[in-house]
């Protein structure tokens, strides 16, 4: 099959997710799969770089599997704000229904809404292929600025009733998409994968405690992940220090960038906890296993927000993978299908997250417990490659459907 995915996102920048291993993966499987992105505005090579409305087709190593390929187009766009997702708009629409033409596309599968959800599906339509949605976020929640949140919500309520299939990463998505207006018989269940080649309790990590300065005793609290203002990590960080004083071998490393990277970095020197917190920046994804692995500890202290109340982070899963005991706030979205410890999962509110991180990591034995069960439910339920297969039956599936 020729399959075509469209997000609104950078494929080369963006930290490695669902669309990346999901199109890798379909690569793999012998099919032809094409991407379109939405370049990062700051992809700026100086002032006077203003953008380009031309369209770039390049093939692109796997990020999720280096032996994968899949051929990526870039849409052009004017460089400057709010120029940028007004003109991508336009060239969007203008590259997908070029892609679909040239290409030969059997089916899509959509990412996104406000960019290009709407150019898809008209363009989907005038073309007789259908558009599997797949809904791994609250869309409407994630948008910067809330001026833009009701245009947004109405897209998004326009693509869920429009859309052929919807495939969901939880079950409170699954309720999210049909409060939205889709069709209840139209939505599906499609767990979030994990590599399981990559992610599991015997990858080594030494090395890379030793590069980070850490010793062989010290026990070490993970997060990994952008640094949205929803992460809850300044809530945590004011917490640290009660966690310090308790274990002073404790310490905190925080893989990733991103709005809150600043503000903690200063807040780390304020608190005087240089000694024993650190922010590693953007890391490749290939050494996440090695840092997951190198911790006593992951977390995921989340605010409840519009954005986060129905989701599953993937991170979680790959810390689940790996054989962690995994401290988390109590996202809705999260509960509908992890439910706590025989999961591998401790819930806590934030304000517990201290106390809770202390009781963990003084306990060896509950450690053990929930890392075991939380490994043992990951591998029979969240390997990438079974789902990968999954969503290809649905997707021969459904171009089979139209071709009658």
């Amino acid at each position: 099959m020729n399959i075509l995915f469209v997000h609104e996102v950078d494929w080369s920048t963006k930290v490695v997710f669902d669309l990346h291993s999901l199109s890798e993966l379909l690569s793999s499987f012998g099919h032809n799969v094409f991407v379109i992105d939405f370049a990062s505005l700051r992809n700026r090579t100086d002032l006077l770089d203003f953008g380009s409305l031309k369209t770039k087709e390049l093939k692109s190593a796997g990020r999720a599997h280096r032996d994968t390929s899949i051929t990526l187009i870039r849409p052009g766009f004017i460089k400057v704000p709010f120029l940028d997702r007004a003109s991508a708009f336009f060239t969007h629409y203008v590259a997908i229904e070029r892609t679909i033409r040239n290409k030969k596309i059997d089916v899509i599968v959509l990412y996104s809404v406000p960019t290009n959800g709407y150019q898809v599906i008209n363009l989907a339509k005038k073309y007789g292929i259908p558009v599997v949605f797949r809904s791994i976020d609250i869309l409407h929640g994630l948008v910067p600025s809330k001026i833009f949140w009701p245009l947004t919500f109405s897209l998004e309520t326009w693509v869920y009733k429009h859309v052929d299939k919807i495939l969901t990463l939880s079950p409170m998505l699954c309720n999210y998409v049909i409060r939205m207006d889709a069709n209840k018989e139209k939505v599906d269940l499609l767990l979030f994968g994990v590599d399981l080649k990559k992610f599991n309790p015997y990858v080594q990590s030494r090395e890379l405690r030793e590069n980070l300065g850490l010793s062989k005793d010290d026990l070490v609290v993970l997060y990994i992940g952008t640094l949205f203002e929803f992460s809850g990590l300044d809530l945590y960080l004011e917490q640290f220090s009660y966690v310090v004083k308790e274990i002073p071998r404790a310490k905190l490393v925080i893989v990733g960038g991103g709005a809150l990277f600043g503000r903690l970095k200063k807040r780390v020197s304020e608190l005087g906890l240089s000694e024993n917190v650190i922010l590693t920046g953007f890391k490749p994804f290939d050494v996440m296993p090695q840092f997951i692995n190198m911790s006593s500890i992951c977390i995921n202290p989340f605010r409840v927000t519009d954005a986060t109340r129905e989701i599953i982070p993937g991170k979680i899963l790959q810390y689940l993978a790996c054989g962690k005991p995994v401290l988390a706030t109590p996202l809705p979205g999260m509960i509908s299908l992890l439910k706590g410890k025989p999961y591998g999962l401790f819930y806590s509110s934030i304000e517990d997250f201290a106390e809770n991180t202390i009781k963990l990591l003084k306990d060896t034995d509950i450690r053990g417990q929930l890392g075991e069960t939380g490994f043992q439910y990951v591998k029979n339920n969240h390997d990438e490659t079974k789902l990968a297969r999954r969503l290809e039956t649905i997707l021969i599936e459904k171009t089979e459907e139209f071709k009658r």
